[in-house]
């Protein structure tokens, strides 16, 4: 943007002290606008002109949208004082002319240019920095200065006579002097005859009666009136008065471009992908709120609060609410006028994937060059393991050459005698394919990322997986056994399979979404919920129910009741019979689903045992609770019967991830049809054993655990597990409908 440059009027006046610190310095983070410029190119050419001078400005315009600040950028282009007054409904004629007021006889001798100081500051803060300033002495010192005159005017003993002297108002000062004078909201007073008396003083050679005499107006004084436009409380502005302004603007929003600018230079937030969404969201809120009669305002201050929370760090979906949302309204009706036309433009679609790539972004790290890393003397990363074969795998994966890890080991032993076959030609077909899939926005099913970036995301995030999995087994019985973390990969197949799988379950989602959405409201909006196990008050009408959910809970405004699920779905052989897999997909995607719908922390894991003589347990990471809901369904058709069951290791990874999470309920649904078993010995005693200790260590930590059944060893798991943690969900038709029921009871 062009610099304002030799716009001054005022080169051969002097001026004092106080008036030098009252024009306006422009600070660093200041642009300059097109109005800025139009404005004091204006004044500047016909500043000499008598009958075509300008000196009265009208700036009218929404709130936020920059006429203070164009009003204080003036002062400094034209170099003239800046004094400002902001108007009030019940302001008469005496805050426009001044007052009558004691003072001391030896002020006027004494302290002149301290008064002075005092007079134009709006604070006593202001007025300590005036006189530290004018004086060129500390802060303490200059509260001492300020506390002698008090004294002075307030001692008893002060024998000197007490006289009267007129102090004319800030506006009369203004004109009088010669400064710009920025008139705030002059619509807001009640009294139309007060402006009206100024509308002489707006006159080229304007004249002003006083009770001192007659003030003429200074030939360098130039008034800016500055107005919001039809806010609550504003009048519209005096015909007379309007008609005296020579010059005035429309005060809108700027442009993306200026927008981004001035957030850049106002906050040091420099990623133009941010500012640029952020900006059209803001004025897509302005423009909805004027169309729709909203009377709040998303104007360039809500802007830069807004940037700012996202450069300190906050999460910018989440800060829209407190930094510009609810600045414009709290109305429940209005906020989903505005958040409809948000959705409607897909912005924040855009915001969350420019978030999602920056997360992807930070943990690629920093690769090194040969030459650095020789430089450093580093020659490889090496870290300890447990888990035997990663590196193997990490190198098998990457290689073009290789081989499925089927082919290159045969287990020695299968659940069922019928998975082998199966289980080797999906690999082959399913992992086979390319990764390389391109899909329309309307393909992705509502997905915010795109599939590169879910590759990126994923690989980065398997990585992270298997260490902590190596920690959180070390000290069990699996940390010698070969375990691996797997994501899913999506091929076009599963993509399209996803869809299909979507479309089958999600009616009786949105049903239940409803309903559980609707008693979530409800209890945000009371001041007690009731039918919780504990409580500030006992409820005795609860007591017939006898479910022990007794008690009323106070709810904070912003409390709402929390509720963090792991799923966890055996991948045996086993799972082929009788369609079990499918019917397991579909509960997983359901629940899936659900969680997205009423936001509640969702993760999901599969595994199987004995893939390979080298990977002794394998996990399939299909949704980790800091992962995106992006590809959910496409990676859930990816489940498919395998070999053995290992359940100790998934149990005892999703516990230890979900007892982390701050929720008030963390559940484990455990999705299986038949009792543990894999190589060497992992069955009967050793697999209860293991099994309930990690029941034990993560019950105390809040976790829920609930064994959901299918198939005949019911009663094996039921005794596993115990009867208050198992649920029999044999009915394969209805699985997806029972699990989507049982977890709406714990929300």
């Amino acid at each position: 943007m062009t610099e304002i440059t030799n716009y001054s009027v005022t080169k051969n006046r002097h001026f004092s002290k106080v008036e030098q610190q009252m024009i306006w310095r422009k600070p660093t983070s200041h642009q300059t606008s097109q109005e800025e410029l139009r404005i004091a190119s204006e004044i500047k050419l016909n500043w000499n002109d008598p009958e075509m001078k300008i000196m009265n400005v009208l700036l009218e315009g929404d709130a936020g949208s920059g006429k203070t600040q164009l009003a204080r950028a003036l002062s400094a282009d034209l170099q003239l004082p800046y004094t400002k007054v902001t108007c009030f409904a019940d302001m008469d004629k005496t805050d426009v002319f001044g007052a009558l007021l004691p003072v001391v006889s030896a002020d006027d001798e004494e302290d002149g240019e301290l008064l002075e100081a005092i007079y134009q500051a709006d604070c006593l803060e202001g007025v300590l920095d005036l006189i530290a300033r004018h004086y060129s002495i500390s802060q303490e010192k200059a509260r001492e200065r300020f506390a002698e005159l008090i004294q002075r005017v307030t001692d008893d003993n002060d024998n000197r006579p007490i006289q009267y002297k007129f102090y004319p108002s800030e506006i009369v000062r203004a004109i009088e002097k010669g400064y710009l004078l920025e008139i705030q909201e002059p619509t807001v007073i009640r009294d139309a005859s007060v402006l009206v008396a100024l509308n002489s003083a707006l006159e080229n050679n304007g004249i002003l009666n006083i009770p001192t005499g007659i003030i003429r107006r200074h030939p360098d004084c130039v008034v800016v009136i500055t107005t919001n436009r039809n806010y609550q409380g504003n009048r519209p502005l005096n015909e007379s008065l309007r008609d005296r302004v020579q010059h005035a603007e429309k005060m809108d929003l700027p442009s993306i471009e200026v927008m981004m600018e001035r957030a850049q230079a106002k906050t040091g937030f420099t990623d133009g992908r941010y500012l640029e969404i952020m900006a059209k969201v803001i004025r897509l809120l302005d423009e909805t709120a004027k169309a729709n009669a909203i009377k709040g305002v998303a104007g360039m201050r809500s802007y830069f609060f807004w940037v700012n929370s996202l450069k300190q760090g906050q999460n910018p979906l989440e800060s829209l609410y407190p930094k510009v949302l609810y600045k414009l309204t709290t109305d429940e009706n209005e906020l989903s006028i505005l958040t409809t036309a948000l959705d409607d433009s897909k912005l924040l679609v855009d915001l969350q994937q420019v978030e999602s790539k920056e997360i992807i972004q930070k943990n690629k790290g920093r690769i090194i060059s040969g030459e650095e890393a020789d430089k450093r003397n580093i020659t490889q990363e090496s870290e300890h393991t447990t888990l035997k074969g990663e590196a193997m795998e990490e190198e098998a994966t990457n290689s073009p050459d290789s081989k499925s890890e089927v082919e290159q080991e045969q287990p020695t032993q299968t659940k069922s005698s019928q998975v082998k076959e199966m289980d080797d030609t999906q690999r082959n077909t399913s992992d086979g394919k390319s990764d390389s899939v391109k899909m329309s926005e309307e393909e992705k099913l509502g997905s915010n990322l795109s599939l590169d970036d879910m590759v990126e995301w994923d690989k980065q995030q398997r990585k992270e997986l298997n260490r902590k999995a190596r920690a959180v087994l070390e000290d069990t019985i699996h940390a010698k056994e070969g375990t691996i973390v797997h994501r899913p990969k999506i091929t076009t197949k599963a993509i399209e399979d996803g869809k299909k799988l979507t479309h089958l379950v999600l009616p009786e989602v949105e049903s239940l979404s409803r309903v559980i959405n609707d008693l979530l409201e409800k209890e945000e909006s009371s001041d007690y919920s009731s039918g919780k196990y504990y409580g500030s008050r006992f409820n005795p009408s609860r007591v017939a129910y006898g479910d022990l959910r007794n008690f009323d809970k106070k709810n904070p405004p912003t409390e709402q009741p929390s509720l963090a699920l792991a799923v966890r779905v055996d991948e045996s052989g086993s799972m082929v019979r009788e369609d079990r897999i499918e019917k397991a997909k579909q509960a997983a995607l359901a629940l899936g689903l659900f969680a997205e719908k009423t936001k509640i922390p969702f993760m999901l894991y599969g595994d199987s045992a004995d893939v390979s003589q080298r990977e002794k347990t394998s996990l399939y990471s299909y949704k980790e609770f800091n992962d995106p809901f992006d590809f959910l369904a496409a990676k859930i058709t990816t489940m498919k019967p395998r070999q053995n069951n290992r359940d100790g290791v998934p149990l005892r990874l999703l516990a230890d991830t979900l007892s982390s999470e701050t929720a008030d309920t963390k559940i484990i649904l455990n999705i299986s049809d038949g009792q543990p078993k894999a190589l060497p010995d992992y069955t009967a005693k050793k697999a209860q054993t293991d099994i309930q200790q990690v029941l034990a260590d993560y019950e105390r930590k809040g976790v829920i655990f609930i064994a959901c059944t299918i198939g005949e060893d019911k009663e094996a798991i039921k005794n596993i597990y115990g009867e208050d943690r198992f649920v029999d969900i044999s009915d394969l038709a209805t699985m997806p409908q029972q699990l989507l029921q049982l977890i709406g009871r714990f929300v």
